[in-house]
């Protein structure tokens, strides 16, 4: 393996330079600290830049790219120039590893619902969304009656969370309390990845926001539409959300895109989103 891995090096592969001793910082040169390889059943992780392409013309389109997104009615060619510069930007988030705030300055257009499932499929080859939901529907019954049949304290627990459910829920509801009840039923808490408010001020939400690190947050109005979003890093990255179930998929190909590991407190449950439902 190492006369192979020698051989990619020799080639310029990505994924094999990256981890070049030459190419870490002083306090990080020993070759099995701050290892970067593909975790979550990524395929293109680091994939190289295409044919005639380097990091100079790249970044031209990046820069491009940032007036393009201010334009109305340009989604066509957002997606194009996104595909196009796809080696350029994970050669950033992954050997650099920017903050939450640089990536979205430099990369609006990755922090919006539609982009997003492209970016999860380039880097997984998985519709995000569609594959995620139809997995989630598919356990559902079987998920149900786990819960259902769970007795002493966690029983409880997850008893009180179905019970909430109306007689004949919408799917909507029903993915919202499968995913509650599997969250508790994995032994975490759903206040980890889930912060509510009950029409509060506006002012008092943003400050409180600002503290979380990885939250999706649900916002209940007098007129009866939620408003969910996601804040990473304190950073709200995505707002305009329908419900709780999207905001988990878009979560967790958030943490794909922007090449996060999943939070230690919500580790089972990121793992069961990734090789369960997708």
């Amino acid at each position: 393996m190492a006369n192979y891995h020698t051989k990619l090096r020799s080639y310029g592969v990505p994924e094999v330079m990256c981890n070049a001793l030459k190419r870490k910082s002083p306090a990080d040169q020993k070759s099995a600290k701050g290892v970067k390889k593909p975790r979550k059943a990524e395929v293109n992780y680091l994939p190289p830049y295409p044919a005639g392409e380097d990091e100079e013309s790249q970044e031209q389109e990046r820069i491009k790219l940032l007036t393009e997104v201010k334009k109305k009615d340009n989604n066509k060619l957002i997606k194009e120039t996104m595909s196009k510069t796809f080696a350029h930007r994970r050669n950033e988030i992954v050997n650099l590893s920017p903050s939450i705030e640089v990536i979205k300055a430099r990369w609006p257009a990755l922090f919006e619902a539609s982009h997003i499932e492209d970016e999860f499929q380039r880097i997984t080859r998985v519709h995000l969304e569609s594959k995620f939901m139809s997995k989630l529907d598919e356990y559902t019954p079987k998920l149900l009656n786990l819960f259902q049949s769970k007795g002493g304290t966690m029983g409880l627990r997850l008893q009180a969370i179905l019970l909430k459910a109306p007689s004949n829920p919408s799917i909507n509801v029903s993915r919202d309390v499968v995913i509650r009840c599997l969250i508790v039923y994995l032994g975490e808490s759903t206040d980890q990845i889930l912060k509510e408010y009950d029409d509060a001020d506006e002012d008092s939400v943003s400050q409180d926001l600002a503290d979380q690190k990885m939250k999706i947050f649900k916002i209940k109005t007098s007129e009866g539409a939620d408003k969910v979003g996601i804040v990473l890093e304190s950073v709200t990255v995505l707002i305009g959300l329908t419900n709780f179930p999207r905001a988990c998929s878009m979560l967790v190909g958030l943490t794909y895109a922007v090449n996060l590991a999943y939070p230690k407190e919500l580790r089972y449950t990121f793992e069961a989103f990734q090789k369960l439902f997708l």
